[in-house]
């Protein structure tokens, strides 16, 4: 009897540990050109998850083709409660700088490549939503 309560309570750990990583899987539109770890992706809707091995981001397309694999350079240690990405954006693609998974969780920060320092920068913030099938 020991055992089956044990194997139960060890499936029940499972289960909910499923579904706190599924829930970091969301999806966002991004209606720009962006580029992250090297890559330039097009605009489109992406499929996000913020929970990867060693504190990565995966960024994988839904509308468009490609994915890409964010490596944050270091965290943010800020609460926010909306999952979001921050971009900023000067000339050529917008360049992803924050994620923030929300759940009043730490963000990451995101190394980006050197602007011109007269060159003018303005930040965009998109917004994260749930899967439909969460």
């Amino acid at each position: 009897m020991k055992s089956l309560t044990t194997k139960l309570m060890i499936a029940a750990a499972a289960l909910v540990a499923a579904g706190v990583v599924s829930a970091q899987t969301m999806t966002a539109d991004i209606p720009f050109a962006f580029q992250t770890s090297g890559k330039v992706m097009a605009a489109g809707t992406y499929r996000v998850n913020l929970r990867g091995p060693l504190g990565t981001v995966t960024i994988q397309g839904v509308s468009v083709k490609g994915a890409v694999l964010a490596r944050p350079i270091t965290h943010i240690d800020r609460k926010e409660a909306n999952a979001k990405l921050v971009f900023v954006c000067g000339r050529g693609p917008c360049s992803l700088v924050q994620a923030w998974p929300g759940y009043s969780e730490d963000g990451y920060l995101f190394s980006t490549p050197k602007r011109d320092r007269n060159e003018e920068a303005s930040l965009s913030v998109v917004h994260l939503r749930p899967n439909a099938a969460d």
